[in-house]
């Protein structure tokens, strides 16, 4: 793991499980947060600034993503933003060209830490792979507890968006969450997008209605999805709605 790299509010560092599984190493950006203090999903809503990644000069990587746990809604009042608190470990998927020799990982990060005030912070953070390393227990505890908590594809059966339709400047959003009584609505537009949060205007029977403004939501030439994360207590799910014409004029 690197070491920390500290800012008003917190720390960030870059920590890994250990050895290659199957095709592919588990890597984390772990985010460690003061009371009181937090930090943005990767699209932050109304206000903040999620995590930006620059990949640098990396050595035998193939390919590198970045998975994001199940957020939290916040308000301070004026604005509301997709934020997590406390510690929170952003799991990635770390791929070798040849997994039989070592992958050197490294990459600048931009991010916010908000609180009474918003600080953001910078790091340089680089890495070493081995597909015979030891492995790493804490690390590994870390980032499969929020591995768990990555939203997963929705089913037929189960928790899920219905429907998506407009009517006049607002989406009308329709899902069954079942029994839970805390389910919770996030959205993120292509590129572009600056929109706000779903807001809950009926929950009974087990179905929920949320009401999204149009506003800021934008496509690009080969992005022209809404991604949709529906969350409970229990589990969370991530749908893709195609954006129609209509929604953006």
């Amino acid at each position: 793991m690197t070491d920390w790299s500290e800012v008003q509010g917190g720390a960030v560092r870059l920590i890994s499980s250990g050895p290659l599984e199957k095709d592919h190493y588990l890597a984390g950006l772990e985010f460690l947060l003061e009371p009181g203090w937090h930090t943005y999903w990767r699209y932050p809503g109304e206000a903040g600034i999620p995590p930006l990644v620059t990949l640098k000069d990396s050595e035998n990587l193939k390919d590198f993503e970045i998975l994001y746990p199940t957020p939290e809604r916040y308000s301070d009042g004026f604005s509301e933003s997709i934020v997590y608190h406390h510690g929170i470990v952003l799991p990635i998927r770390v791929t070798p060209e040849n997994p039989n020799e070592k992958v050197s990982l490294s990459f600048e990060l931009f991010f916010g830490i908000c609180s009474d005030i918003c600080v953001p912070g910078d790091a340089d953070l680089t890495l070493e792979f081995n597909p015979n390393a030891q492995v790493d227990k804490l690390a590994a505890r870390l980032i499969s507890r929020d591995l768990a908590t990555v939203p997963s594809a929705a089913s037929v059966d189960g928790l899920r968006v219905e429907s998506v339709a407009l009517s006049g400047d607002r989406l009308v959003i329709v899902a069954d969450v079942g029994d839970a009584s805390n389910a919770d609505l996030f959205a993120e537009g292509p590129e572009g997008s600056f929109i706000g949060l779903p807001k809950l205007v009926d929950h009974a029977d087990g179905i929920a209605t949320w009401n999204l403004s149009t506003k800021g939501l934008a496509t690009t030439k080969s992005d022209r999805q809404l991604r949709l994360v529906l969350s409970t207590a229990e589990k969370a799910v991530e749908q893709l709605v195609p954006i129609e014409p209509s929604w953006t004029n």
